[in-house]
């Protein structure tokens, strides 16, 4: 099947025929004076075949940042009148919580897709850990609101005793060391991290799905995140809570002595659940059986 590739920026309008498929992520961030090919082709009288959207979601109305926001997820549901199906990359945590939402009129039209990673791109290069009291906190991501990284200062500074530090880019946060500024991260550089931190954590305060928890989980980090997130406890990963804060040291404390061969066999079955739940081929299969290709 021939594909025509377009940034989701580019100002084009696509002349469709009968048997087109188009699948188009919302331009984004979301400023209503500009429209992207998305934007401008849904405005075509002739229509595809199927005319798709595709984008990362949550349902917090009150995050104010530019990213997924008020505007954008109406921005959203504006194009979504027009368009067949949305294909919405989010955690089960968020699924759950869209009927109940403002936006839960777009249901018939939503197919849930999880994150993906290529496993093989990411090896275990955690393989042991620091003993009890000496174990270390990982983030990796930008500083902002929506991430969450107030509440992992206020985690890290009730922890004067344990190491944290992060990578990404953005102003310092406070009590967290930073590694690096946003880069590459290569199995030669994650493995120098590896002999330093023990568990990754993600403090998010509204993340559909973020890629960093399925590649710390292939790395071979335990995982240590809030609901919002995108991912509910299980028995390879657990939760934080904003709105627990004493709750949610408990739970770091417990892992920073935990006994090793149970943080191992977390690791061992979040690199499995990777390697079969979060593939490619399982998010491309989604949305190509729903397109009957």
């Amino acid at each position: 099947m021939p594909t025509v590739l377009y940034d989701l920026r580019e100002q084009v309008r696509c002349q469709f025929s009968s048997d087109d498929v188009f699948l188009g992520h919302p331009s984004f961030p979301y400023q209503p004076e500009r429209k992207g090919v998305t934007e401008l082709s849904i405005e075509q009288s002739r229509r595809p075949r199927v005319f798709a959207l595709i984008s990362p979601l949550h349902c917090d109305v009150n995050i104010r940042t530019k990213h997924i926001n008020k505007s954008y997820l109406e921005a959203v549901g504006r194009l979504l009148e027009r368009a067949d199906v949305l294909f919405a990359i989010m955690g089960q945590y968020w699924w759950d919580r869209w009927p109940s939402s403002p936006f839960a009129h777009w249901l018939p039209k939503m197919v849930r897709l999880d994150m993906a990673v290529d496993a093989s791109l990411f090896p275990r290069i955690k393989k042991k850990f620091k003993p009890p009291g000496k174990r270390g906190y990982l983030y990796i991501g930008r500083n902002g609101p929506m991430k969450g990284t107030d509440f992992l200062s206020r985690l890290a500074c009730a922890m004067p005793e344990s190491r944290f530090g992060w990578i990404g880019c953005g102003e310092e946060i406070k009590g967290i060391p930073r590694v690096s500024q946003s880069r590459l991260l290569t199995p030669e550089f994650m493995a120098k991290v590896a002999a330093d931190f023990d568990f990754f954590i993600s403090p998010s305060l509204a993340d559909p799905n973020p890629t960093t928890i399925l590649e710390s989980m292939a790395w071979g980090f335990p995982v240590i995140c809030t609901p919002q997130s995108g991912y509910y406890e299980t028995s390879y990963m657990k939760n934080i809570y904003h709105d627990d804060f004493d709750r949610s040291i408990d739970v770091l404390r417990k892992l920073q002595f935990a006994d090793e061969n149970e943080l191992q066999l977390m690791a061992d079955e979040a690199r499995i659940i990777v390697e079969k739940e979060y593939t490619w081929d399982k998010f491309t299969t989604t949305i190509l059986r729903w397109f009957k290709v």
